[in-house]
């Protein structure tokens, strides 16, 4: 093959290759920042000596989160985290006779997420990770009342499915479950975000 022919091919083989589309990037790569918001179902044992009492506490769920992830193919793979708070209700009990008050203040989270991509647009996942949540209990009134406040820490287990509705903007909706560890501390949560991708 004489160089004339050999420069030609190469020259046509450069602008093959230019004029091949590049792979778009995934809606789901990169970090991004959102807001969240839901519903929590709380299950809680309170005690004092041999009596106890169990407390359902129903609550608002509102805070944000942030993280990052990549796409490898169909897979995928990132680490999220997130602070938020709770406003809880219809939680009174008694113990030993006593009204009895739970309440949630600050809580935050560390978590992986794992997924596929069911589409280039959706993603299915599942989340693993862990949650501390500092809550107040409050037993009795007046001069009779008592109250603790304590940091509990748990494994939270999830899973949803995230939609990019452009290539910045992100919508997700999920259940998770967390289990405080020694305690008798159950939340079960329903949420829905939305996220920007940057």
């Amino acid at each position: 093959m004489s160089r004339i022919a050999s420069a030609l091919l190469g020259g046509v083989a450069l602008v093959a290759v230019g004029a091949a589309p590049s792979l778009a990037q995934s809606p789901f790569d990169g970090a991004y920042v959102g807001v969240f918001t839901g519903y929590s179902d709380t299950n809680a044992s309170a005690a004092s000596g041999a009596a106890t009492a169990d407390i359902d506490a129903d609550a608002w769920l509102y805070g944000a989160y942030a993280g990052y992830g990549k796409t490898f193919d169909k897979l995928y793979l990132g680490a999220e985290a997130e602070v938020g708070s709770a406003s809880l209700s219809g939680n009174s009990g008694t113990v030993a006779g006593f009204a009895t008050k739970l309440n949630a203040n600050e809580s935050w989270g560390l978590s992986v997420r794992a997924g596929y991509l069911a589409t280039n647009d959706l993603l299915v996942y599942g989340r693993a990770g862990w949650q501390r949540t500092n809550y107040d209990v409050t037993v009795g009134t007046g001069a009779t009342r008592f109250k603790a406040s304590d940091d509990l820490d748990g494994y939270r287990l999830g899973g949803g499915l995230e939609y990019a509705v452009t290539d910045n903007v992100l919508v997700r909706t999920e259940y998770n479950y967390v289990n405080y560890d020694n305690t008798n501390f159950r939340e079960n949560q329903l949420r829905v975000g939305v996220a920007y991708r940057f």
